[in-house]
């Protein structure tokens, strides 16, 4: 059940986090499992968001699984203020259906901004975070689908599209998903990620729709990819 309070009128900025929880993260790296690396980040990302007291009223988070215990890609979390956001944990199974996640997420955003137009609610552009460690497993016609669905999306400015490589992520698939680059990331850096995560959402909360707003640099996570 989403958590929106709709007696708050103000803007707000939807993020959509496609969370890889497929077998692979149960691999160890550094101070523990991929998948305990992320359930840490995920913790320091809702402690940034309430220090953040724009971000506390406007930010909006979503989030999907890729893998994990549920199989199947579904909005695990569905639409909650920040206000309301609590840390949730990520158990690592099955496969990497990414391709399906991502459909998931936009129909997602999709209904989400629907929603916030009912009820009289202005929103920036809707962000949709993916972050995975493997290479996608969906079925060609699936992945193809997804693929130009989230270009076009993003081609008519729908959405904005950010992508992460974990490890050994097959960077050559996922930059297939989307027109900006994917971004590499060593895997025992989760928490410094979400805590960026957090300053540039709350950036753009403060911005107006359509503004240009300059994102705090990715140097404390982001690594080359070789």
């Amino acid at each position: 059940m989403t958590s929106i309070d709709f007696t708050n009128l103000t803007q707000r900025t939807p993020c959509a986090l496609v969370l890889d929880a497929s077998g692979s993260m149960g691999i160890q790296e550094g101070g523990g499992r991929r998948i305990d690396l992320l359930n840490q980040g995920i913790e320091a990302f809702c402690n940034a968001l309430k220090d953040d007291q724009v971000a506390l009223s406007r930010v909006q988070v979503a989030a999907i699984n890729v893998g994990g215990p549920l199989g199947a890609p579904r909005v695990f979390m569905d639409w909650t203020d920040a206000s309301e956001f609590g840390p949730f944990e990520m158990m690592p199974e099955n496969d990497t259906p990414l391709g399906e996640a991502v459909s998931v997420a936009l129909e997602a955003i999709e209904l989400q901004k629907t929603t916030l137009r009912q009820h009289g609610i202005s929103y920036t552009r809707p962000w949709l975070m993916v972050l995975t460690d493997g290479t996608p497993t969906d079925a060609p016609n699936v992945w193809n689908r997804a693929c130009a669905e989230l270009r076009k999306a993003e081609a008519d400015r729908k959405v904005e599209v950010f992508l992460v490589g974990v490890g050994q992520a097959d960077m050559r698939k996922l930059s297939e998903l989307a027109v900006r680059p994917p971004l590499a990331m060593n895997a025992v850096r989760f928490r410094e990620f979400f805590v960026w995560l957090s300053a540039s959402l709350g950036q753009i909360a403060r911005s107006v729709p359509g503004a240009r707003v300059d994102l705090p640099p990715t140097d404390p996570w982001a690594s080359v990819k070789l």
